[in-house]
Parts: structure tokens; sequence; C-alpha cells
């Protein structure tokens, strides 16, 4: 019986974990799929280098990324984010072209795998670029903002039946750290040169913290599969607010917001 005992606790000791047997399986449940977004969007500007007066118009969105899903994490590519917005201020006298061009990582994990809310958090690695072009300025007719930024986000969601089954996602990014580069075309803020005179400054260049810049994106959304078993496609459909506000030198900041009508595709290949 001693032996008996001694074989048994040798081989247990050789047996793998069951919980560890259980996330290995859950890695493998990876479902792989290639995003396409595209909607409408509408934008309120206030950039100092430019003019103090506030800008606003409507414009379009395009993404392409893709999205790994697993039960214990979400992995996301966003490597084409297109925003192109056409502004005016209240009395129409300039118009103002406002591509915006970035790309994205996110990586959130699951915090809980029971129960009726399911909670994502990660971080997120975010570069864009914010352009705005004014022709009729003249000499001074471009700006813009370049960013590097890390951002933790959350994500919270839950599914209910309605004539067939939805599921609900709400989600929120904030800044943590960046940097940022803020270039006009034409000097636009000035300097005391060497001599005692006025010089240009061409670029200004910001350690990103919250105390001069916030960067906030809240996203709702609706999503639905489509397809057959075999082929389960998804679609989502929702609102998105996106706004940040970056200090500037001599007090020239600039405020950006944009609410975007989104209508994402997801088609899974694996």
């Amino acid at each position: 019986m001693l032996l008996s005992l001694i074989c048994l606790n040798t081989l247990s000791a050789f047996e793998p974990n069951q919980k560890d047997l259980l996330d290995n399986e859950k890695v493998k449940i990876r479902n792989i799929y290639y995003k396409v977004d595209q909607g409408v969007s509408a934008g309120r500007l206030l950039d100092q280098k430019m003019s103090n007066l506030h800008y606003t118009g409507f414009g379009g969105v395009l993404n392409f990324g893709r999205r790994a899903v697993t039960p214990n994490y979400i992995a996301e590519w966003n490597f084409l984010r297109v925003n192109f917005n056409y502004l005016n201020p209240g009395h129409g006298a300039t118009d103002v072209y406002q591509p915006t061009v970035g790309l994205r990582y996110l990586h959130l994990r699951n915090l809980n795998e029971l129960g009726v809310f399911q909670v994502h958090a990660g971080l997120q690695a975010n570069l864009f670029a914010d352009v705005r072009i004014a022709s009729r300025l003249g000499n001074s007719f471009l700006y813009a903002d370049i960013i590097s930024e890390v951002r933790p986000q959350a994500k919270f969601s839950t599914s209910f039946h309605l004539l067939r089954q939805w599921n609900f996602d709400f989600s929120i990014a904030v800044s943590l750290i960046g940097v940022g580069y803020r270039f006009p075309e034409y000097g636009t803020s000035f300097m005391l040169s060497e001599d005692g005179g006025a010089a240009f400054s061409f670029s200004e260049v910001h350690i990103l913290k919250p105390s001069n810049f916030g960067h906030f994106t809240t996203g709702i959304f609706l999503s639905e599969s489509f397809g057959d078993v075999l082929n389960p496609n998804r679609f989502r459909i929702g609102y998105v607010w996106d706004y940040y506000s970056m200090k500037g030198n001599h007090e020239l900041n600039v405020n950006n917001a944009v609410h975007q009508l989104v209508l994402e595709f997801y088609f899974k290949v694996n």
C-alpha cells in the first residue's frame, strides 16, 4: 500500500493542472476577422494658431483593420483610419478641409467570464495626424497636429434578445502619455530672436500629459452576426465621440471634437 501511494503521488505530480488545460483550450478558440468601417461624421474645431473662430461641418469615415477574439482577450490592429470633414465658421468666409489619418493597436483582457456583463480592460497605442487646410488664408494655409500616445481603455458588453440576439458594447478610452507635434506651414507663433527682434516658430513639440492634453473617445455599439454557421461574419452599428484638446505655446490652443455614426463589417477568415 505504501508503494502504491508513492506511485500515485509521483504520477499526480506529472498530471497537467486542469486550470492550465482549460486556459490553453480557450486560447485555441481564436477567431480572426478583417474589418471595414464606414460612416458619416460631424466636426467642431477651434485652432487658435489658425483663427479664433469655431469651425463646424460634416464629413465621412473609412477604417480598415484586423481583430483577433478569444475568451481571454481582444487584440485589434486598425492599420488605416481616415476621417475627412469640410468645415466653415458661422459667417462662411473661410472654408477648411480637415483630413485625419492614423493607425492604432488595441489589446484588451477579459476581466470576468461569467455574469450578465463582460468587462475588458487594457491599453491602446495610437498615432494620428489631424490636418487643416485653409486655402483662403493665403501664405498661412496649412496646419497639423501629429500625436503619438498610449491610452488605457475599458469595454463593457452584454447581450439581449429583441427579435434576434443582439450584443451591446460601450467603450471609453482616455489619454495617458504621449508626444505631440504642431506644425504651421507658415510661422504664426513668435519668439524673441538673439537681436531682440521677432523670429518665427515653425513648430512646437509637447510631452503630452493631463496638464496640457486630453483625448477622450467613447463608443456605443449594437452588433449581430450574419452569414451561415460555417462563415459567421458580424456587423456593428453605433456612435463614436472623439475629442482632444492640446495647449500650445503663447496660449494658442486647439480643441477638436468629432461625432461619428459608423457601420462596421467583420469578415471571419479562420
